[in-house]
């Protein structure tokens, strides 16, 4: 049979010709496919991003009706579910201990994210803020460090604190958040662990103490009063901060309720030192502030200080043996060079020139007295 050229030629372009038919049919039948996948893939992540968007303001939502401000709400919206939760939480737990929780988010040390450090700061802020008395404060979750109700404060420094809580009203919500947050940091700093750390705790303190001045400035600016900022619990905790970090330096031992376990009659006067120390320090704290019980507590531990160490010096002035150690200073020039210097130890007593030309006697602290400025305390002649 002949071979028909032509007919070959036919048939291959028909088939030819069937062939990239189907492919087109196919091509385009993927090509629908994948346009059909990709359609599905973005609707499920637009309603994904529609879902997030809507859990997100819904949440940004209930946070600023919880007091939360529309750029914290935001941000911490943006942290995710858990961020928002610790925040509401939080919040919840401020209203009734009236603490605005606001507030303890924009302290620097809080991100807002939501991290344990995070929660650590705000939990333990917000359960400073409504201790059951003064002494509680100073406690921690080991339960021998409990303190009684013989607080420092009253016990050391004869201070009625039944009276005092009813000479100031409570700071508002924005200051007792500053003043629970400057509790907690006090009662780290008095009873260290081997993973506290000193120096961003101190850090924050200062940072703290600086933002508070500048509002009650503004405060001050605005309104023309002060109000208070500290609560006595927050005073409570700084107190006792300061007056371990004074008594450890003189080589005093702080027993678990912030009693000294080694004091004597040849080293009070040294304990009356250190609570010049704890009143200079707290009334460094309080600049800026002015917080009227942070002001009277400063004053009442000095007068209880300046007391115990006139008795102190008048003891040694009034007695043959102790009075000739006395250190005799006839210039005043001389004096104050050697004070400038530091040359004196704490306790010493010193006789010098006055001002009004007669002699001068004096006990050398060698911590700066806030209503003179001097290290050191006049007995007579002054």
């Amino acid at each position: 049979m002949a071979f028909s050229l032509a007919g070959f030629g036919a048939g291959f372009a028909s088939k030819a010709s069937d062939r990239i038919d189907e492919e087109r049919v196919r091509s385009e039948k993927l090509q629908d496919e994948a346009r059909t996948v990709a359609t599905q893939q973005r609707l499920r992540k637009q309603a994904k991003r529609d879902t997030e968007k809507a859990l997100a303001e819904e949440m940004i939502g209930t946070l600023k009706m919880l007091g939360y401000s529309d750029a914290n709400a935001a941000q911490i919206a943006s942290n995710g579910k858990g961020a928002g939760q610790i925040a509401i939480d939080a919040a919840q737990k401020g209203l009734a201990k009236g603490v605005d929780a606001n507030t303890i988010f924009n302290f620097s040390s809080v991100s807002g994210d939501g991290s344990e450090a995070d929660q650590e700061v705000v939990n333990s802020t917000i359960e400073a803020a409504s201790p059951k008395d003064i002494g509680d404060l100073n406690a921690t979750s080991d339960a021998a460090t409990a303190k009684t109700n013989d607080d420092v404060l009253t016990r050391e420094f004869g201070i009625n604190l039944d009276v005092w809580k009813n000479l100031y009203a409570e700071p508002e919500k924005i200051e007792t958040s500053y003043s629970s947050r400057l509790a907690v940091i006090s009662q780290k700093i008095a009873r260290p662990t081997k993973d506290t750390n000193i120096d961003a705790l101190k850090a924050e303190q200062k940072s703290l103490l600086a933002d508070l001045a500048t509002m009650k400035d503004a405060e001050r600016a605005e309104e023309g009063t002060t109000t208070p900022s500290f609560t006595l619990g927050t005073i409570s905790a700084n107190v006792s901060e300061i007056r371990r970090g004074a008594l450890t330096k003189f080589g005093f031992k702080i027993g678990l309720d912030d009693s000294i376990e080694n004091l004597n009659d040849g080293n009070q006067h040294l304990a009356d030192v250190a609570s010049m120390e704890i009143s200079y320090q707290l009334n460094q704290r309080n600049l800026g502030i002015q917080d009227p019980n942070m002001a009277n507590t400063s004053a009442a531990i000095r007068s209880t200080a300046l007391s115990g160490l006139k008795s102190y010096g008048y003891d040694i002035v009034n007695d043959e043996v102790k009075a000739a150690n006395i250190i005799k200073v006839p210039e005043e020039t001389d004096f104050a060079d050697a004070v400038a210097q530091g040359q004196y130890k704490a306790g010493q007593v010193v006789q010098t020139t006055g001002k009004d030309g007669g002699p001068m006697l004096v006990v050398y602290t060698g911590v700066e007295d806030f209503t003179t400025g001097m290290p050191f305390i006049v007995l007579s002649g002054g």
